[in-house]
Parts: C-alpha cells; structure tokens; sequence
C-alpha cells in the first residue's frame, strides 16, 4: 500500500511515517499543496491523506483540483474543525472520509485499509517498460527479473517517467516529487538522477531510453516505440 500525506505539521507527519513504517506501507509526504498536487497527479496511491488548513492552498481547494483532474483516488481529509457544515462541505466536493484531529492512529489505519480494499483494484502494484520493472509500494527496481539497487529518489523518477511514458515531465514537477518533506533539494539533483539511472539502465538490457528535451524535461521511451 502506497500512501501520500498532505500536511504541514512536521511533527505529525513524522510520527505518521514511523507509524505506517511499522506497518510495511510506503509514505510520500509534502508540506505544501502545490508539491502535493504534483505527486497525486504524477503518482497513483491508493490512499492520500490530507489536512484541511495548509499554508499555501487549502485543503479543500486541493481537494476540488484534484477532483477536476479526473483524480479518483480515495481522499480522506484531517481538520481540527468538527462542524457537520465542514463535514458535508467536504464530502460534497468529493471526500472519502473526514477525521478530526486529534485522532488515534489504530483508527486512521483502520479508515486508510478500508479505503485501500475499495480502490485496490484500480491500482496497478507494478509497472513495467521494456526488461525493468518497478514495485511502485516498495520503489524495489527489476531490470531481467533482476534487482538494480536504486534510492527511493531514483526510484521515484523512474516511476515518474515511467507512468508518464511518452511524455516530457519538467524538471520542475520532478523536484517537486523528490523533494516531498525536504526543502532542500536543490534542482541540479534530478540532473544527477536521471545521470544515475542511465547508467544503472542501459538501454541495450533495460529496453527502454531516457530521452532529455531542452525547456521541455525528460520522457522514457520503450527501444521498439517510434520516436
């Protein structure tokens, strides 16, 4: 199971990660809601968690984006508010579930698995482009049924590219996904990772091509595509 939390409060979202590590379920995570509106589009996870009052664009603002989108996944929204108007007004626009802070998390993971069971079919687990496959829960990278050791960085970008197969993603929505919780990642990185995985993917075994478009970004190509 693959999850996304969108929620600025940094120590929430540690103690979620170490929570749902123990768990054996893989967590992106972004403080803001522009970085995270680019990892749910870029990104199918089976369950994304968001808070309502963000810094930058409200939860419900988000909510509504992705919703217009054509974004199904299940949402489920976190808010220290407890109104039934707040309530109805977030599953009116397109919410999953609504849970108040402060929450137990026995209870968030029980409303995360149920969520999971009804969109688990929708959600491929691995994707596959020429000889390299990717496990998209654990980032675990094949090349021939063989495992490439790879970051959860390069991971990410190969994912990326790979469910965007054909088309350019910028530079910009890549740091974006990479960068998650870390603000510090500078943009000269996603250089050195698409760097990376050209080498720990020639296209002679891994069947497919990272091509590299000024102004545009990257895409990946299967070799018997026309380009």
């Amino acid at each position: 199971m693959r999850l996304l939390i969108i929620e600025d409060n940094v120590e929430l979202c540690n103690m979620l990660e170490n929570m749902f590590a123990k768990e054996q379920c893989a967590l992106d995570i972004s403080h803001d809601s522009l970085s995270g509106i680019d990892l749910a589009q870029m990104i199918d996870y089976s369950v994304i968690i968001l808070d309502i009052m963000l810094p930058d664009v409200s939860g419900i603002d988000v909510l509504k984006r992705l919703r217009a989108l054509g974004k199904a996944t299940p949402i489920i929204m976190l808010t220290a508010k407890d109104t039934l108007d707040d309530k109805i007004s977030a599953f009116n626009i397109g919410a999953d579930d609504y849970l108040t802070k402060p929450f137990e998390f026995r209870e968030l993971l029980a409303r995360v698995r149920a969520l999971e069971r009804r969109s688990s079919e929708l959600v491929d687990q691995t994707i596959m482009l020429g000889n390299t496959s990717i496990d998209r829960y654990c980032y675990e990278v094949k090349m021939n049924g063989k495992k490439v050791k790879t970051s959860k960085n390069e991971s990410m970008v190969l994912e990326c590219l790979f469910l965007n197969q054909g088309k350019f993603v910028s530079k910009a929505i890549i740091l974006n996904i990479i960068s998650g919780a870390s603000k510090y990642i500078d943009s000269n990185n996603v250089e050195v990772y698409i760097h990376h995985l050209r080498k720990k993917f020639p296209e002679s075994e891994s069947g497919f091509t990272i091509e590299t478009k000024k102004h545009f970004g990257y895409r990946v190509l299967g070799l018997e595509r026309d380009v």
